[in-house]
């Protein structure tokens, strides 16, 4: 009796024990997914936050600090390493990333500003970048990704190799060679070797002493790097020139002005101004606005 209601149980059981084994993915997991699988912020220098998707809350990140998907890093003067075994993804000053996807040996995040990504032959990595449709993905390199959230897109490779798609379009990256992507041109360009130096030309205006409350300069980078001008991000054009207004103090003060290429190379240049509202109206001269 009790051997044929054992056998009776069985087979009740089966039916249901197919249907489980027959139930669909989920469309946000990968193949190398975990349950519970988490990214782990294992290096943080200067202000960085950490964005809890679960209850919406935002709070200083500390190292050992566990991200789930949806959760994200902000920094802004600082910087934050996330990683899983076998890759590590390093959010440079006034960016952004969110997590898309995580497991144990690989990691999918939608992000934006500068990361420098370091993948090992074991780990996974694919990149997003906000406001546009580009992924870089990557299976063994050193590379990274500048995007400055309008959709213009750098993606440089360091070691390695790193492939790049959009628009319909997918190229592979080697050692030292960037690709760009802008909203006019949503499809990776042709790669091109990264420039020997960094480029940063900043044009001043004539005369450095003002009565005004802010001061104009204006400048020149390589495409898709990006450029903060006392510490502030400023906007630059797909051609890579930029402008900014800069905000004034009564009395003397130094203006500084920071690039960081596509390769995360930082170059700084300074130069002191005088305010002094008893001056007189000084005229700037519109060439300053026209560089082309």
């Amino acid at each position: 009796m009790l051997r044929a209601a054992a056998i009776l149980a069985l087979i009740l059981a089966a039916p249901a024990c197919r249907q489980e084994g027959s139930r669909p993915a989920i469309a946000t997991a990968s193949a190398g997914a975990a349950v519970g699988a988490a990214a782990v912020v294992t290096a943080k220098n200067g202000k960085v936050q950490v964005l809890r998707a679960a209850d919406g809350s935002v709070a200083e990140a500390k190292v050992g600090d566990r991200l789930s998907v949806r959760d994200a890093l902000r920094t802004e003067m600082g910087e934050a390493d996330v990683a899983v075994d076998g890759v590590r993804v390093r959010l440079h000053e006034g960016s952004r990333l969110e997590l898309k996807q995580v497991g144990q040996k690989n990691l999918r995040a939608r992000v934006r500003g500068t990361v420098e990504s370091e993948v090992e032959q074991k780990g996974n990595l694919d990149v997003e970048i906000e406001n546009s449709d580009a992924l870089a993905h990557s299976q063994g390199g050193h590379f990274f990704v500048t995007a400055d959230g309008r959709g213009v897109v750098a993606v440089a490779s360091v070691t390695g190799t790193v492939n790049v798609s959009g628009g319909g379009r997918s190229i592979e990256l080697r050692k030292g060679e960037v690709t760009r992507i802008t909203k006019n041109q949503p499809k990776p360009s042709v790669p091109v070797a990264a420039l020997r130096r960094v480029l940063l030309n900043v044009q001043w205006p004539n005369q450095m002493e003002t009565n005004k409350a802010t001061f104009p300069i204006a400048g020149r980078v390589e495409p898709g790097s990006r450029v903060f001008v006392q510490g502030e991000p400023v906007e630059v054009q797909e051609g890579g020139t930029f402008r900014a207004e800069v905000p004034l103090r009564q009395g003397k003060q130094k203006i500084a002005v920071v690039t960081v290429d596509t390769l995360g190379r930082r170059k700084e240049v300074e130069s002191v101004v005088l305010r002094d509202d008893s001056l007189p109206d000084i005229k700037v001269k519109k060439r300053l606005w026209q560089w082309r």
